[in-house]
């Protein structure tokens, strides 16, 4: 069946990604590209493909994408960028059909470093941990722009989730961690998370410092009684929390200093 689409009143003759238009049916993954692609790219890529699987969206080869960022890169001819790739789809506009074809999209602007400490809100509506869309990086990012705006207009840079349970989740664009005395604590997938690709490079390596690591269920309670609490994405890297909404955190920690150096080298920002 032909989709007649007129945008504006004109008919549009060329192929549109209307499955991501109409629904929010896409994917992306943003990082920072620093002279070259991310040490994590791969595993950015994967997390992509997984998610493809999910929405039934034809996935490109991995090679294609990365040259696609690299020509983007090279064009841009910025050394320290922000990069973006969306996996659009297209095909018939019926809602519960599957994608047919993918488009791959890619932005780039300069890399801009993050704030010494972020501000988090306590998002006002909960997190419902079984979504299945919390799996991956879902271009239907509505929640989470609703969630940021809300926090950006009480005069916050992050917003917190909690689930329907009232257990800490992650924050609208980050994963979130903090320390009491030499353990490191984190949400645990279940609560309903995206497992950040920075988030799991930091579990892996941290034990090699002699932190222990607790992934688990955890209140508002456990985590405004921190010592110490950070953010982490594959932009940012990690962050200082400086405040959670009327609760002031430490703004230094030797094991956090410890754990920053290592997180850059092991991303080659250093």
């Amino acid at each position: 069946m032909t989709d007649y689409i007129f945008i504006d009143g004109s008919r549009v003759a060329t192929s549109l990604p209307m499955r991501s238009l109409f629904y929010g049916e896409g994917l992306f993954e943003t990082f920072r590209y620093k002279n070259r692609l991310p040490v994590l790219i791969d595993n950015h890529l994967g997390r992509m493909e997984t998610g493809a699987e999910l929405l039934k969206v034809p996935f490109p080869d991995k090679q294609y994408i990365k040259n696609l960022v690299e020509k983007a890169v090279l064009e841009s001819e910025f050394k320290d960028a922000y990069v973006k790739i969306c996996l659009l789809s297209d095909g018939e506009s019926v809602f519960y059909k599957t994608a047919k074809t993918p488009q791959a999209l890619v932005i780039v602007k300069q890399y801009e470093s993050p704030k010494e400490s972020v501000k988090i809100k306590v998002n006002s509506f909960k997190r419902i941990s079984e979504s299945p869309l919390l799996k991956v990086k879902s271009a239907n990012y509505v929640e989470n722009i609703l969630a940021r705006r809300e926090a950006s207009r009480s005069g916050f840079d992050e917003s917190l989730f909690l689930n329907e349970r009232d257990e800490v989740t992650e924050c609208s664009t980050s994963n979130i961690f903090w320390f009491n005395g030499d353990t490191l604590f984190t949400p645990a997938r279940e609560c309903g998370l995206l497992s950040g690709t920075v988030r799991d490079l930091i579990l892996n390596f941290i034990p090699e410092y002699g932190i222990n690591t607790v992934e688990g269920k955890f209140s508002l309670n456990d985590l405004t009684a921190a010592e110490f609490a950070f953010i982490t994405n594959s932009l940012i890297g990690c962050v200082p929390v400086s405040e959670l909404e009327g609760y002031s955190l430490n703004s230094e920690d030797n094991n956090f200093n410890k754990l920053k150096q290592a997180l850059r080298q092991k991303l080659e920002w250093a």
